[in-house]
C-alpha cells in the first residue's frame, strides 16, 4: 500500500527514456543540492538511473517529498539521504510510475524467461551485457517461482538459442535437488534463500506491468515482470544493483 500512495508523489515529475543524463545549469552551491550532485556523478549507470529531464531542482523535490512521507525529516543523516536516492532513481529506470504497481503472489506465481533482448539493462542503462557467472554474455535466464515456495534459475550464456519457449521447459531445473526457496515479504517485495549457501540474503523488490510502455528500445508487456536486487550479502542501504525483465512461459 505504501509503494502506491508514494507513486502519487512522484508520477508527474518523472520522465522516462533511455537516456540517462543529470541536468544542471550551474555547479551546486548548497550542500543539499551538492550531496545530490556527488551522489550521480558516484553512481550513474551503476546503482543509480536518472530521466533525460531531470534537474537537481526536479530530484530535490521528489526527494524532500519521499523524506517527509516516510517521516525522517527528524533525523535526516548522510545515510537517510543517500538511501532515499538509491530507493527512488534504480537503475534503469524509476519504479515509480503508471504503468506499474507492486506484484501480488498471483502475479509471480509460474514459469518466466529473461529475454536476450533485455539483458543489455540488467546492471543499467549502457553497461554491456554481462554474466554474472562469467565473462561470457549471457542470452537469457529462465526463473521458476512456484506455488510451494520452489524457486528454480537457469541461466544460459554463449552463443546458443534461448531454450525456454514454454513453463515445460524448467522441468529438467527440478529434476536437481531443491536448494532454493521464495517468500513474498511486503509490497512486492521477495526474498529468496538458498540451503546451499550460508547466509545469503537476496531480496528483490517486484512489479508488474499494467500499462505497456517501451524503454531502450524494448517493450514492456502487460503482465510482464520487473524486479529490482534491492538487498543482498554486503548491501544494506537499498541500492539496485541488478535488474529483471520476465516475460511469462505459457
Amino acid at each position: 500500500m505504501k509503494i502506491k500512495i508514494l507513486r502519487l508523489f512522484f508520477i508527474l515529475s518523472f520522465i522516462y527514456s533511455s537516456a540517462s543524463e543529470l541536468l544542471i545549469e550551474k555547479q551546486p552551491t548548497d550542500p543539499f543540492d551538492i550531496f545530490i550532485f556527488d551522489m550521480f556523478q558516484k553512481q550513474q549507470n551503476k546503482t543509480m538511473c536518472s530521466a533525460p529531464n531531470d534537474s537537481i531542482k526536479t530530484i530535490r523535490t521528489n526527494l524532500i517529498s519521499y523524506i517527509q512521507f516516510n517521516g525522517y525529516s527528524n533525523s535526516l543523516t548522510p545515510q537517510v539521504i543517500a538511501t532515499a536516492l538509491w530507493t527512488l532513481y534504480p537503475c534503469p529506470f524509476s519504479p515509480f510510475r503508471s504503468e506499474i504497481r507492486s506484484a501480488t503472489k498471483e502475479d509471480i506465481v509460474g514459469g518466466w524467461v529473461f529475454p536476450e533482448e533485455s539483458q543489455k539493462i540488467r546492471f543499467g542503462s549502457y553497461l554491456a551485457q554481462k554474466s554474472p557467472l562469467g565473462p561470457l554474455p549471457i542470452k537469457c535466464d529462465a526463473i521458476g517461482y512456484y506455488p510451494n515456495g520452489e524457486f528454480r534459475q537457469i541461466i544460459v550464456s554463449g552463443q546458443p538459442e534461448c531454450p525456454f519457449k514454454k513453463a515445460a521447459d524448467l522441468d529438467i531445473a527440478r529434476k536437481n535437488p531443491r536448494v532454493s526457496n521464495w517468500s513474498l515479504l511486503n509490497d512486492g517485495r521477495i526474498s529468496i534463500t538458498r540451503t546451499d549457501v550460508a547466509n545469503h540474503i537476496e531480496e528483490w523488490d517486484t512489479f508488474v506491468v499494467v500499462t505497456p510502455f517501451a524503454f531502450n528500445d524494448i517493450q514492456f508487456k502487460a503482465g510482464d515482470i520487473i524486479a529490482y536486487l534491492r538487498r543482498e550479502n554486503g548491501n544494506e542501504v537499498g541500492a539496485s544493483t541488478q535488474f529483471r525483465h520476465l516475460q511469462r512461459l505459457q
